[in-house]
């Protein structure tokens, strides 16, 4: 989770060096909203029932996999 942050964060700051156009609230709002996915994806590795692991990794890699493509999709609007 905090590689795939680091990644999503890489990309915006790309996207922002080769667009300077691009406004930077508009940068700042998809920054917060990478690190508010990290926070909470984090935070849900506190809660696992024992008894379902299988199930709850496969929620959270599915989860995550979601949150990820929706804001590549925001990056990628950006320009």
């Amino acid at each position: 989770m905090n590689e795939v942050s680091a990644d999503l964060l890489l990309e915006l700051l790309a996207t922002k060096q080769m667009n300077p156009q691009i406004a930077q609230e508009d940068i700042e709002n998809i920054a917060q909203s990478i690190l508010t996915m990290q926070n909470d994806f984090v935070s849900r590795l506190s809660h696992v029932d024992k008894h379902q692991v299988r199930r709850f990794f496969e929620q959270l890699q599915d989860d995550l996999s979601v949150s990820t493509n929706e804001i590549i999709d925001h990056i990628y609007h950006l320009t």
